[in-house]
């Protein structure tokens, strides 16, 4: 059996410290991805959050079984925005605009990622079924900081990122990232951990 170590190879990418924000250059990966809108607690994003697991846990056992491949399913993370950007700082989650991913090894293709969820749909427990897609996703360099507590008290660790970045003469680009290493289900709201990142770019003088 071969084992893909994930956790090891990308760990400069999901290793973050609460002390101090750093920059990461995020190289293009491989994504199981969701899409969505409105409150993350709402029945929507726990079907998104539910297909998306079931369909990364059969490309899981499906590359194990037939390939004798094995790797870890790796950690949530979410994708945020809203049209009005004072709408995600001050918590409007009516309002919010979600992409909910898992990273995938790189020996997994599109078709693959089509016929696992072929396979799930026909065994589904939700009545909508999201439409889970593959996609490659290239980040590049981003600001990121560990964020430790309840996801409600996010914001403080929020705006000290962004003025981290600001100071080191980058702006802003693309999405609010989160990284989700803790289970809000088994964890204490105040030990969660979280890795916050923004995507920047060269702030022009």
């Amino acid at each position: 059996m071969k084992t893909i170590d994930l956790k090891k190879t990308l760990k400069p990418y999901y290793t973050a410290f609460a002390a101090k924000p750093v920059f990461v250059d995020v190289p293009t990966m491989n994504y199981l991805m969701v899409d969505g809108t409105g409150d993350p607690n709402g029945q929507l994003f726990q079907e998104a959050v539910g297909s998306l697991y079931s369909v990364a846990y059969t490309l899981k056992f499906t590359f194990k079984k037939s390939q004798a491949i094995d790797y870890p399913v790796m950690a949530l993370e979410g994708l945020w925005c809203a049209d009005d950007v004072a709408d995600f700082l001050s918590g409007k989650r009516e309002n919010w605009q979600w992409t909910v991913m898992i990273v995938l090894p790189d020996i997994v293709a599109k078709k693959d990622v089509e016929q696992a969820v072929a396979a799930v749909k026909k065994k589904a427990k939700f009545p909508r079924f999201p439409e889970v897609r593959f996609e490659k996703f290239a980040e590049g360099r981003a600001a990121q900081v560990m964020h430790v507590g309840p996801y409600s008290a996010e914001r403080p660790t929020i705006e000290r990122l962004h003025r981290f970045a600001g100071e080191q003469g980058y702006k802003l680009r693309g999405k609010h990232h989160e990284i989700y290493l803790g289970d809000p289900r088994r964890s204490a709201p105040e030990k969660l951990r979280t890795i916050i990142r923004h995507p920047v770019e060269e702030a022009k003088r």
